[in-house]
């Protein structure tokens, strides 16, 4: 420790002289420099998320950052986010990052416990001239439900009767209405059969329920001429156990067996060989449907 000097005029010749040996003086610390992490969200990625970690390496340009947004977030939502993100990391500082990671999580536990487990991730690697991003984050009910069917595909979406649906995310429910028109007028069919009704049945429920792992009742509507010709409740249990993948096939070897009876003209007239295979179509379907849980399925008498 630096004592007083005994004699005050020693102190002022000290003082001219310069420091005193032994008593260094301290140089004052120099303020940290260069950027720093950030600590609040940026507004640009959205005001409404958590800095949980942002790295940067100078030397070798990695910049690492994981961000907490609010549990109810959509899947849309956590793509914008990514995007901003990325856009955030690629701009914030005069050097582009050669390796990037950008990283999202909807609970902090995603974070906090190994091994992490973001819902977004926005990555990109030296030589790579765009990143990838991955979002696990479902799509809602009503997104998965236009997906699976192939709504804007589809042929009548300009017409005034066109496929119709409903989903309730609550319930995991998805109802299906759908109208038998004539071709492109839009108009009704001049008429329905059984196996029409059904044939269409069966293509919605493998669409839905073989592309939605949460659904759980498929609600169909078959509309004509402003009623209900059949109104069937599938439950996936229901879906499961009539297996209409298996009873497709086997109409579809039933078809085949048609093709042949016309082509080497057996089995009478063409009118008849149709009609016959109709009719196995019809009872194929109507052994599938007779499955269905009791109370279930609801047929208009018009419809044969």
């Amino acid at each position: 420790m630096c004592k007083t000097l005994a004699f005050p005029w020693l102190l002022s010749l000290a003082f001219a002289l310069g420091p005193l040996a032994g008593c260094p003086q301290q140089p004052e610390q120099p303020e940290a420099t260069g950027p720093k992490p950030d600590t609040v969200c940026p507004k640009e990625i959205t005001g409404t998320c958590k800095v949980l970690k942002d790295e940067w390496d100078d030397k070798k340009l990695i910049a690492e950052y994981h961000i907490l947004v609010p549990p109810e977030t959509k899947h849309d939502e956590a793509t914008k986010y990514l995007q901003a993100l990325y856009r955030h990391l690629m701009t914030r500082r005069d050097l582009n990052p050669t390796t990037l990671g950008g990283f999202v999580y909807t609970n902090e536990a995603q974070f906090s416990t190994p091994p992490l487990s973001p819902v977004g991730t926005v990555s990109q690697k030296p030589g790579e001239k765009s990143p990838t991003f991955e979002n696990k984050i479902p799509f809602e009910l009503w997104q998965q439900v236009e997906q699976a069917i192939k709504l804007s595909a589809r042929a009548d979406r300009k017409l005034k009767r066109k496929l119709e649906y409903v989903a309730e995310p609550d319930k995991q429910l998805v109802t299906v209405i759908m109208p038998f028109t004539e071709g492109v007028s839009g108009e009704w069919a001049k008429e329905v059969d059984y196996s029409q009704v059904i044939a269409y049945f069966s293509e919605l429920s493998q669409q839905l329920f073989g592309n939605i792992p949460d659904l759980k009742v498929f609600l169909y509507r078959a509309r004509w001429k402003d009623q209900d010709l059949a109104q069937i409740e599938l439950s996936r249990a229901d879906y499961e156990k009539i297996n209409l993948a298996q009873v497709e096939d086997r109409i579809g070897k039933q078809a085949g067996r048609t093709f042949l009876e016309l082509t080497m003209g057996k089995g009478g007239s063409e009118a008849s060989v149709e009609k016959a295979h109709q009719r196995r179509r019809s009872a194929e379907y109507k052994k599938a449907i007779d499955q269905i849980t009791k109370g279930k399925v609801i047929l208009n008498p018009q419809l044969k």
